[in-house]
């Protein structure tokens, strides 16, 4: 039997050495089945290859593409004109307030621009005085900062009332006292798909009465979409910007959302041990949705790999070695460290080197006669 494993060794060996195997004679039905497969010598090789981070994340809607829409003002609402999923354009009506804040800051600013008015003819009135040396210079003086505090006072109202919604044509109306409407259209700050609508008809709703005020309704462009990773610490050091990044569906994975690395955060999660890296994806067919899990893959850059087939690994219990050929009969079992998969070959990080030779295909016929 040592005799027979030797020569289907030395039969091996020639194959390698011959730059052409000859044609093997017709094997009878009754050959044995071990002997269909001649035991082949190969070396280790070095292939290049994307180094890559597998890991999973979620889709966020593209905070830079979406507006928060919040009460103006304190008031009932009296119509609500969008729904959830609509698609709406830069300055559609949104809903309509009744607040007697509006009333309020409207009169401020017809007061204000009355006082202008009152203070510039007493400033005007003073310097006359003054030329004429009827008045004292201080006088004159406190009459020119009466008139500028009235012009600040004004545009400080209107001001106001342009948070509101109202016009810079409307003030005029305003100033006159002919415009004394409580009711405030609040329109759409930019285009895009209402993702949330947090408001009704009949609803009161307030202004400046929190640090984290309702958002009534939530607007964004779904044209592209936030992919969000979580990224553990040993693999941050790996990590750049712009480099490619690619998130797929678990339901799809044929589906490919191609991006690039634009954040990476400064902040390990305290829970999850994990680093939040963000890319930018196009949105095709608004497929994504919000707190969608998907699988991503970041690529890290090309390195090379001591490559062996995966037919030359074997694995007994724990261990993992490879059959070394060491002499013209001899062979060696040696222990190898794995790295990745390469599909048809496996990375070799520790156990061997570019002038070893190992058995590859047919090695199992080989397996029992080492130790």
């Amino acid at each position: 039997m040592r005799l027979a494993v030797l020569a289907l060794f030395m039969l091996a060996g020639a194959a390698c050495e011959s730059p052409a195997p000859a044609a093997s004679p017709k094997r009878s039905p009754e050959s044995p089945a071990a002997s269909e497969v001649t035991p082949a010598v190969v070396a280790p090789e070095y292939r290049t290859r994307q180094r890559m981070i597998d890991t999973t994340g979620k889709v966020q809607f593209n905070e830079e593409s979406l507006v928060r829409v919040h009460a103006p003002a304190t008031g009932r609402v009296l119509e609500v004109f969008a729904r959830p999923g609509d698609v709406v354009e830069l300055g559609a009506r949104l809903f309509v307030v009744d607040s007697a804040d509006l009333g309020a800051a409207k009169a401020d600013y017809a007061k204000a621009v009355a006082d202008v008015e009152r203070s510039a003819a007493a400033a005007r009135l003073s310097r006359e005085l003054f030329d004429a040396q009827a008045v004292a210079q201080k006088e004159l003086r406190e009459a020119e900062n009466d008139a500028r505090k009235a012009v600040a006072e004004r545009e400080r109202a209107a001001s106001r009332l342009q948070t509101l919604g109202v016009s810079a044509e409307q003030l005029a109306e305003i100033a006159a006292r002919a415009d004394s409407a409580t009711t405030i259209v609040v329109k759409a700050p930019r285009g895009g798909v209402v993702v949330e609508r947090n408001v009704t008809p009949g609803q009161v709703v307030a202004y400046g009465q929190s640090d984290t005020p309702v958002n009534l309704f939530v607007i964004a462009d779904l044209g592209t979409m936030w992919v969000v990773a979580d990224v553990y610490e040993p693999d941050v050091p790996r990590l750049r910007r712009d480099q490619p990044m690619v998130a797929t569906l678990r339901c799809c994975p044929g589906e490919r959302y191609e991006g690039r690395v634009s954040y990476i955060s400064d902040a390990v999660d305290k829970e999850t041990r994990t680093v939040k890296v963000r890319s930018i994806v196009v949105n095709r067919g608004r497929t994504l949705k919000a707190e969608m899990f998907v699988n991503v893959a970041i690529a890290t850059g090309a390195t090379r790999a001591l490559t062996i087939p995966q037919s030359a690994v074997h694995r007994e219990g724990s261990a993992t070695f490879v059959l070394v050929v060491k002499g013209k009969d001899r062979l060696e079992r040696r222990p190898v460290v794995l790295g990745d998969d390469l599909g048809d070959a496996v990375e070799v990080t520790t156990g061997l080197g570019l002038d070893d030779r190992v058995v590859g295909a047919g090695s199992i016929l080989l397996k029992a006669t080492t130790r």
